[in-house]
């Protein structure tokens, strides 16, 4: 073949290549996990940001913002950092289990939990490993997953969920508290409808918010009931009943009760029709019905308040992939 038809083929497979992206990114319906949510400019150290977010993006389970807070509760971003009982890095590795997860990942013909181009990538290795061994336990499989990095997978597994270790508690609660401090919130929503967007937007303003059971109201975060007496934050339709009721003007507001959001209310929507702003309630297949209810925000992304001790954060969508949905639009 001669030169300008290579020429040609090539330039034919570039349009191809970009048409279909196109059609890919304009898509409003959840095409599998879908890009983790990316990090606020200057929040990472510059030598670092490309490594946070190719290690953020290894499985559902973690993003490039959970990374970087994890990051900083391990070892504050101090590449040498050492604990008192013989933790390692900017990852915080006891060597037997860098043994099993250490990877010279920058090339450098190294392998080292000094190293924080291996730490950050071994670190997100070893996340989605204990993720993939407690996908079958009760409860948010990152917040379990987390738990596991601090207390190790052993603990978890024999309480089931997070450890009542003041300590491990402590780090699940900081290291998602922190999530949004490193969340890039300005990247405009593809697919929205303004209604929607106005929806992600309003709900994405009270990441790191508590979570309080009874919490929350169309002004925004109130002190809850019960449990969540005296904390002040959003329980998951309380968030719903706020943001809905910011974007839409005033003009709806929800009751709060994620089982009535999401069956009362709105316009059904199909699942391949999913669109940035509606919300999703969800029923474990537990008996209980629906007892959670979430916001899409496209990407393959949620925003919702999760549970007691938790906070308002982003999750992957697949995460509840094995639940029954009932998606509604309010617009």
């Amino acid at each position: 073949m001669n030169k300008g038809g290579k020429l040609a083929i090539v330039a034919t497979a570039a349009f191809l290549a970009l048409l279909i992206g196109l059609v890919i990114l304009l898509s409003g319906g959840p095409q599998g996990p879908g890009p983790a949510a990316s990090l606020r400019p200057g929040t990472v150290p510059a030598a670092y940001q490309a490594w946070i977010s190719r290690a953020g993006r290894l499985c559902p389970q973690v993003s490039p913002p959970l990374i970087a807070a994890q990051v900083e509760a391990e070892s504050g971003w101090r590449p040498t950092a050492r604990s008192s009982v013989g933790a390692q890095g900017m990852a915080q590795f006891m060597p037997a289990t860098w043994t099993g997860y250490g990877r010279d990942a920058d090339g450098d013909g190294v392998t080292s939990p000094d190293d924080p181009e291996d730490a950050i990538m071994a670190m997100a290795r070893y996340d989605c490993a204990l993720a993939r061994t407690l996908a079958r336990l009760p409860g948010d499989v990152t917040s379990n997953m987390l738990a596991a990095y601090n207390a190790g997978p052993a603990a978890v597994l024999r309480h089931k969920g997070i450890p009542h270790y003041p300590e491990t508690q402590e780090y699940v609660r900081r290291v998602l508290a922190r999530v949004a401090h490193y969340t890039d919130t300005s990247i405009t929503v593809i697919g929205a409808t303004r209604f929607g967007a106005a929806v992600v937007a309003t709900a994405q303003r009270w990441l790191g918010t508590p979570y309080s059971w009874g919490g929350g109201g169309p002004g925004g975060p109130t002190p809850g009931i019960g449990g969540g007496s005296g904390i002040v934050g959003f329980d998951c339709s309380g968030l719903v009943l706020h943001a809905v009721w910011a974007a839409s003007g005033g003009r709806v507001q929800l009751p709060h009760l994620a089982a009535a959001q999401a069956t009362e209310y709105g316009t059904p929507v199909p699942r391949a029709q999913l669109l940035p702003g509606d919300v999703i309630g969800i029923d474990h297949r537990d008996g209980r019905g629906i007892s959670h209810i979430v916001i899409y925000m496209g990407r393959g992304q949620v925003i919702h308040a999760p549970r007691p001790g938790d906070v308002v954060r982003i999750a992957p969508l697949s995460a509840f992939a094995s639940a029954a949905w009932t998606i509604r639009r309010y617009a």
